[in-house]
């Protein structure tokens, strides 16, 4: 299974970087700025823009510099990591230097031929090297490239040869990306999305979803075996699947307390205890992997296969609720 790929595409100053920036630092908490712009390629105003892009991000990232071979730092540096391309447009310009695109004169049918032939070469070169990127399967990107063929028609050979590259290239990653985003203006439209349908034929009849309702409905009234040590609380809060876990630990006072002893004291007003540990998250899927996966904790409070499986299922019901617009609550 290849990479997830997000390309998100529009003209100067759409706002481009800065939503696949945001959308970086949301997914993930270290996320990676691969520059493909070449020392070669600079002027005043290009140093400004490339400081402004460095003075954006913060200390969570980590930056690399490379202008064409990408794949030398896919494989374990890309591991779980969201990488964000920054831009397809440069990349391109490094491959077209790399074959002399930009040097050869185009005012002969010969010399004519030969930028086409090596424009042709640099564009191949560009969406291999693309191709084996993103073969790795734990890793996302968020490709950022130029709608350059929208405006005017180019008064050159070689700059029409380039916008021609451009959109091609910009084709090939497109049509395998996970959803594609047009800026304009700033302003954010989703173009494409692939949201696996499955089948109508696949679906279950109505009597059959009668039944399964029938069957969740008395499942939900048997009795589980639960942990001595605490109870995780799910609901739905601002847009969000928000758990915490209850701790019935109690101290030599015989007073509730957390894994190191110390009381927990009840919510303002109430005698409600303060949760020992809550996660806000936007799916059942970062839910569960945020409790059984990265809680250092977990193994302590969940013991029995029976909890975490129900923790599962209710944070599924949760996530199903949240987005159809319905009532949640925990069984």
């Amino acid at each position: 299974m290849p990479s997830t790929i997000y390309l998100i595409t529009g003209g100067c100053r759409s706002g481009k970087s800065g939503y696949a920036q945001s959308m970086c630092e949301k997914l993930c908490p270290n996320p990676i700025y691969l520059a493909t712009s070449s020392p070669q390629v600079s002027d005043k105003d290009f140093e400004e823009r490339v400081k402004r892009h460095q003075d954006d991000r913060g200390p969570t990232w980590t930056t690399i510099e490379e202008p064409l071979k990408l794949t030398k730092h896919n494989g374990e540096q890309f591991s779980n990591r969201v990488i964000m391309i920054d831009c397809l447009t440069l990349w391109l310009t490094n491959y077209f230097m790399d074959e002399g695109v930009f040097c050869l004169e185009s005012s002969s049918s010969e010399a004519g031929a030969d930028t086409g032939a090596a424009a042709n070469r640099a564009l191949e070169a560009i969406k291999k090297e693309f191709d084996e990127l993103t073969k790795q399967w734990d890793a996302t990107f968020f490709i950022v490239t130029n709608e350059i063929g929208s405006g005017t028609h180019a008064d050159n050979p070689v700059s029409r040869r380039f916008v021609d590259a451009q959109g091609w290239l910009n084709q090939h990653v497109a049509a395998k990306a996970y959803s594609v985003v047009h800026m304009v203006s700033g302003i954010p439209n989703v173009i494409k999305v692939s949201v696996p349908r499955v089948p109508a034929t696949n679906q279950p009849s109505k009597d059959a979803r009668d039944e399964a309702i029938m069957v969740d409905k008395i499942l939900s009234t048997r009795g589980i075996e639960m942990e001595s040590k605490g109870y995780f609380m799910i609901k739905l809060e601002g847009g969000l699947i928000v758990a915490s876990f209850i701790s019935c630990i109690t101290n030599d006072k015989g007073e509730v307390c957390d894994l190191q002893g110390n009381k927990i004291s009840c919510c303002s007003g109430t005698k409600k205890r303060e949760p020992m540990v809550q996660w806000k998250c936007r799916t059942a899927k970062e839910l569960t992997t945020e409790i059984f996966e990265r809680w250092e904790h977990v193994n302590d409070v969940v013991s029995k296969v029976g909890h975490a499986a129900y923790i599962g299922r209710e944070a599924q019901r949760a996530e199903h609720c949240l987005f159809a617009g319905e009532h949640y609550q925990q069984d």
